[in-house]
């Protein structure tokens, strides 16, 4: 049987799925069509394993822990964060905090753990052009939703 190709096998153990890193590429390379031209997006560049030297030359910079992957600069100065996780990915309490303070101060953040829920809420915000943006049409339990819908009830004429 085969593997999914999103999967890799480590030490011929369990599959490992894709990592943060791998899903936040995958949402530029889609965003470099889907976005609205008049959009300004950028990467985050906090984490990661750095030499301490270098590492503290980023701190003295201005970089804070806690700051989402993503920024998104929307039209009427609004601004939106996208902290990027992979699959059972959790957040760091400084992450928590900055999750809090986008909420004081009226800026739209959300967690993605995938390129598709990254869609869904770059399409909430107004980021992606008309063609690319996520309906509930696209949404593969739209017809589960119909079935339900129908069970039951009886239209105006009946046999």
């Amino acid at each position: 049987m085969k593997r999914p190709a999103k999967f890799r096998v480590i030490d011929g153990s369990k599959p490992v799925g894709l990592s943060e890193h791998k899903i936040q590429v995958q949402l530029m390379d889609y965003l470099v069509y889907a976005a609205r031209p008049e959009i300004y997006y950028f990467a985050i560049p906090n984490q990661g394993n750095r030499h301490i030297r270098n590492a503290t030359k980023m701190k003295a910079e201005g970089v804070r822990s806690g700051v989402a992957d993503l920024c998104f600069m929307l039209p009427a100065g609004q601004v939106g964060w996208l902290e990027m996780k992979k699959p059972g990915g959790s957040m760091s309490p400084t992450q928590k905090t900055f999750r809090d303070r986008c909420a004081l101060l009226g800026h739209k953040w959300a967690l993605a753990k995938s390129v598709d829920e990254a869609i869904e809420y770059l399409t909430k915000w107004g980021a992606l052009k008309p063609a690319y943006q996520r309906t509930t049409l696209f949404k593969t339990n739209h017809l589960e939703s119909i079935k339900h819908s129908s069970k039951g009830e009886t239209s105006g004429t009946q046999a």
